[in-house]
C-alpha cells in the first residue's frame, strides 16, 4: 500500500510542478506580449501586481506540492519497514519449532 501511495505522489508532484511551470511561462509570455503591443504605462500599472500575484501563487504551487510530496514520500518509505514488520514477527511466532530429538 505504501508503495502505491509513494507512486502516486511521485506522479502527483511531477504533473503539479510542469503545470505551474507551463502555467507561469504562459502567464508571463501573454503579459509581455500585451505590454509590447499597447506600449501602455496605464496596463502595467495596472496589471502588474495580479500578474505576480497569480506568479507568486504559481511559484508556491510548483515548488510546494512536489517538496510536500518529497516530505510524505520520506514519511512512508521510513514507516515502510515498521509496518510491515509486526506481520512478519506475528507470523514467526505463530510458527513451532520442532522439539529437539532424544539423545
Amino acid at each position: 500500500m505504501l508503495e502505491s501511495s509513494i507512486l502516486w505522489l511521485n506522479q502527483v508532484s511531477t504533473q503539479v510542478f510542469w503545470t505551474c511551470a507551463l502555467l507561469l511561462v504562459t502567464l508571463d509570455a501573454v503579459a509581455a506580449v500585451a505590454v509590447l503591443r499597447t506600449r501602455s504605462r496605464a496596463l502595467v500599472n495596472q496589471w502588474t501586481s495580479r500578474v505576480l500575484a497569480a506568479n507568486l501563487l504559481l511559484l508556491g504551487a510548483g515548488l510546494g506540492v512536489p517538496l510536500a510530496a518529497q516530505a510524505a514520500k520520506l514519511v512512508a518509505s521510513t514507516l515502510a519497514p515498521v509496518l510491515s514488520a509486526p506481520a512478519a514477527t506475528s507470523s514467526k511466532s505463530a510458527q513451532v519449532d520442532p522439539a529437539p530429538a532424544a539423545p
